[in-house]
């Protein structure tokens, strides 16, 4: 019995061990879990922390530029406001300085008591002077007297449209100038360049002098002769006529050969040519010169009608005066620049 009651005991503190060593494992169990789950949150807390610093500090670099673009506008705005300003008192400014200027123009006007008849005056004596100017320099430059009598009518048209009495004297000038303008020459120069530039186009049809050359039936006959003397003064005569030298009084030669006679041509187209272009330019010495010259040497070195119909033609071109007198025409311009408007 006792042996039973010992085996029960010992079956019991045996019983009362496990439970107690399952109590401790389970207690520890719950330590471990615990202290894992406080890591757990401990490091979710550091997280959590850390994103808030982060958040935090993004914040505070958003507020610090707002904060700059904030102290940037207010620094522009007061820039603008200064601008402002600034122009508001220009244009005050201006704005005293148009309303002088008005006064100053009211003022002048009344003094002066300018009406649209006087405008009109003023400008029309301008036109007037402008007229006159061109009528001068037609006659002192290009020598165009029909010209400059056309632009004085015009003149005279206007002052007359103006009927102002103190513009009589004007025109008494204007009726003088007129006059002497009507009572220049009229040469037709361009008729007269246009006759000379027919001649130049006619210079190659022309003829050149030349000796006539031996034919075969004198060259017959001087060998045929019996007189051998005189057949060779006679060849040595046509050798000689081959030849033919004229002197002018210049000094100047011409061999008359037909392979110079380019040059002759060249010499006569150079004459006319300076005769034409001094009749344009207006130099009847030079264009009376070229003339001479050119009929010398047509009548030296050429032959033939058509050198007669040109020396008839530069004959013509010779007897016309080109020798232009233009009148002095500036007496009503420099009344009109003197003349009080």
């Amino acid at each position: 019995m006792e042996n039973k009651t010992t085996q029960q005991e010992v079956i019991q503190d045996a019983e009362v061990i496990s439970v107690e060593s399952n109590k401790t494992q389970a207690k520890s169990r719950f330590v471990w879990v615990a202290v894992l789950i406080l890591l757990c949150l401990q490091a979710g807390s550091f997280w959590l922390w850390n994103q808030q610093r982060l958040q935090s500090d993004d914040l505070n670099q958003q507020l610090s530029t707002v904060m700059v673009s904030l102290s940037d506008s207010s620094k522009l705005e007061r820039s603008l406001k200064e601008s402002d300003s600034r122009i508001q008192k220009q244009l005050s400014g201006l704005g005293s300085k148009q309303s002088s200027l008005a006064d100053s123009v009211k003022d002048l006007s009344e003094s002066q008591q300018i009406t649209r008849g006087d405008v009109e005056q003023y400008w029309a004596l301008a036109e007037v002077e402008y007229l006159l100017n061109i009528a001068n320099q037609r006659v002192l430059l290009a020598k165009d007297v029909v010209g400059a009598h056309e632009v004085l009518e015009m003149a005279d048209d206007r002052i007359e449209a103006l009927s102002d009495y103190r513009l009589h004297p004007l025109r008494a000038l204007l009726a003088d100038e007129l006059l002497a303008l009507s009572s220049v020459v009229n040469v037709d120069v361009d008729g007269m360049a246009l006759q000379l530039q027919s001649a130049l186009d006619n210079i190659d049809d022309l003829q050149v002098l030349m000796s006539s050359p031996i034919t075969e039936g004198d060259a017959s006959e001087m060998l045929t002769s019996d007189n051998w003397q005189g057949a060779l003064d006679q060849a040595w005569q046509e050798v000689k006529s081959l030849v033919v030298i004229r002197h002018q009084q210049e000094g100047a030669a011409a061999i008359l050969v037909p392979e110079q006679r380019y040059f002759l041509y060249q010499n006569l187209r150079l004459k006319l040519e300076t005769a034409r272009f001094a009749l344009l330019s207006g130099q009847s010495s030079s264009f009376e010169t070229s003339l001479a010259s050119a009929t010398h040497w047509l009548k030296q070195y050429f032959v033939g009608e058509d050198r007669d119909a040109m020396l008839v033609l530069v004959a013509e071109l010779q007897s016309t005066n080109t020798a232009v007198i233009v009148p002095d025409i500036s007496a009503s311009l420099s009344w009109v620049k003197g003349f009080e408007r």
